[in-house]
């Protein structure tokens, strides 16, 4: 394996302004997998980030000084995140010449590991790496990935409120934490776009308007506004792999490339060199069926031996 590229990657794009693409359906796993895995999921967003090249291979010193500069992470906490992170979100490896890597897995199969329902028509959250705070302010983080994942343009044109219930069926958090989030959200960044909605008073059982002071551009304004109303002033990017990742979970013998093996899918697939050396297999007894490379073209196919 050369050693080479995955240092000279990063040290060429040191000056590039990393963006921290995020899917709001993983972070939505993250927190319902308990316990929660929302710090490694984190770490892995800021590693793909900074995966130049786009191969998933990093070399880890030079991966963690860069986190270190650019993200604000410390080092320990990198170490202690990789280490939980190792055989999930990537792979610790040793070249033979002692050089640590890291090898990334691919947004199928860690939406296949958290069981993700990433939906064709979801569309990715960017967030700029000088806007992540520091990796000690765990609360803060949290609250991000919270909040990204709750996301709900205000643009939509169906935009009910969203009730604590619902909210903790759907990401797992009691209402308590999530009011938490929002405090911390509020405080970092204040809304600056008024939304109307109502609440229901817990005392009298009847909806009442909520009236918050927000900051905009132009000063202070009153608004009637939902506490659990979630945003983020993430701006949103385009579907990117999204839609390719959800057809690859929901339909059969899809992937990236034609003919390669799907993990989402309950078959085991073992692949031959050559139809013969899956002929001398069965006649062996030890494989029944097998795919193996077309010499007429680049598919693959089956084989079924029927006794």
């Amino acid at each position: 394996m050369n050693s080479k590229n995955p240092v000279a990657s990063l040290e060429r794009h040191q000056n590039y302004p990393y963006i921290i693409r995020m899917v709001p359906a993983l972070n939505l796993a993250a927190f319902k997998s308990r316990p929660r895995e929302d710090n490694q999921l984190l770490l892995w967003y800021c590693l793909r980030a900074i995966d130049a090249t786009g191969r998933g291979l990093l070399d880890q010193e030079a991966a963690i000084n860069l986190l270190s500069a650019s993200f604000r992470y410390q080092r320990q906490t990198v170490y202690k995140h990789l280490a939980k992170g190792d055989c999930a979100y990537w792979r610790k490896l040793t070249t033979r010449k002692g050089q640590a890597i890291i090898t990334l897995h691919s947004l199928a199969r860690v939406a296949q590991r958290l069981q993700a329902d990433i939906r064709a028509r979801d569309r990715f959250i960017e967030l700029p790496a000088s806007e992540l705070w520091p990796s000690g302010q765990v609360q803060a983080r949290r609250a991000l990935l919270y909040n990204t994942a709750a996301y709900k343009s205000l643009s939509a044109p169906v935009n009910h409120p969203i009730s604590r219930t619902s909210l903790k069926e759907k990401t797992g958090i009691e209402p308590r934490q999530q009011r938490r989030y929002d405090a911390v959200m509020d405080t970092q960044r204040p809304v600056k776009q008024p939304t109307f909605a109502y609440y229901r008073d817990q005392s009298i059982f009847k909806l009442r308007r909520l009236v918050l002071l927000v900051e905009t551009d132009r000063g202070l304004v009153l608004t009637h506004q939902l506490p659990n109303r979630y945003r983020t002033w993430c701006p949103g990017g385009s579907k990117g792999m999204l839609p390719k990742v959800a057809r690859i979970l929901t339909v059969e013998n899809q992937s990236f490339m034609r003919g390669e093996a799907n993990f989402a899918t309950d078959r085991h697939r073992r692949y031959y060199r050559s139809f013969h050396a899956f002929l001398k297999a069965a006649a062996r007894g030890e494989a029944k069926e097998g795919f193996y490379p077309s010499g007429a073209s680049d598919r693959k196919y089956i084989l079924e031996t029927v006794w």
